[in-house]
């Protein structure tokens, strides 16, 4: 009853003025209302119309994407690329493009899962810096990318975990060394450089592993991690001795 009353009142009201109405709705989170008096208003809106026109369909995308949920996202995301085909040249493109990213992000499923939306989202926040260089976005969407990084990290490490709980330790160790390649700034590399290390020892590649901890040992020489780093070491080299010895006492 309260939208078909709000829908009357809007119908004696100019394009203008419904749009005003949306966006004091949409200021008190009424998506859901302010999305129906911007629908309901945008066949009234000439198709030249070049100022009114891209508010009303860049306020529909953001009410979309303001409402949340899958469904919501996705039709979020199809109303941002719409807005960016008809208006690329509009004052808050680089807003829209923004967004494009963020709709995709706000798809992405948990790490263990297929990441494909992933690197959809990168791309399109990507986009924020080349198209739009001067845009107050471009840092907002460079730290949108490096959680994207982390997330793809992320499913990496679960991958080499599963390889090393098996003892697939070649698989696991290459899975590592991507992530130490492609994501240098990865939240959590400290635990990847134990994990690499401990794989690299079950192979007997001592060198290599004094190498990897010895990063651990350098950078945080009194925390857990490199006291942990420095065990591993020692365990391996008295458990060889003592095998060496066996060998030769016999």
């Amino acid at each position: 009853g309260g939208c078909a009353s709000l829908q009357k009142k809007a119908a004696t009201l100019s394009p203008q003025q419904v749009y005003d109405l949306a966006m004091k709705k949409m200021a008190r989170r009424r998506y859901y209302a302010a999305r129906s008096l911007l629908q309901q208003a945008l066949p009234r809106i000439p198709p030249e119309d070049r100022t009114l026109l891209p508010k009303v369909q860049l306020a529909i995308a953001d009410s979309f994407f303001k409402t949340r949920g899958l469904l919501n996202y996705g039709e979020a995301l199809n109303a941002y690329r719409n807005f960016l085909v008809y208006f690329p040249d509009n004052a808050r493109a680089d807003h829209a493009q923004f967004m494009v990213g963020m709709s995709l992000f706000q798809q992405v499923l948990s790490p263990d899962r297929d990441q494909s939306l992933t690197l959809k989202a990168i791309d399109e926040f990507r986009k924020v810096e080349t198209t739009y260089p001067d845009s107050p976005y471009v840092e907002q969407a460079r730290k949108k990318i490096q959680e994207c990084y982390d997330l793809l990290a992320e499913h990496d490490r679960i991958i080499g975990k599963f390889y090393q709980r098996r003892k697939g330790w070649r698989a696991a160790i290459d899975r590592y060394k991507t992530i130490l390649k492609d994501y240098p700034r990865y939240s959590e590399t400290n635990d990847v450089l134990i994990d690499l290390g401990s794989c690299l020892l079950a192979t007997g590649q001592r060198t290599e592993a004094e190498q990897i901890l010895g990063r651990l040992m350098h950078d945080e020489p009194h925390g857990d991690l490199a006291r942990r780093a420095k065990r591993m070491l020692s365990d391996y080299d008295r458990e060889h001795a003592k095998a060496w010895a066996e060998s030769v006492s016999r």
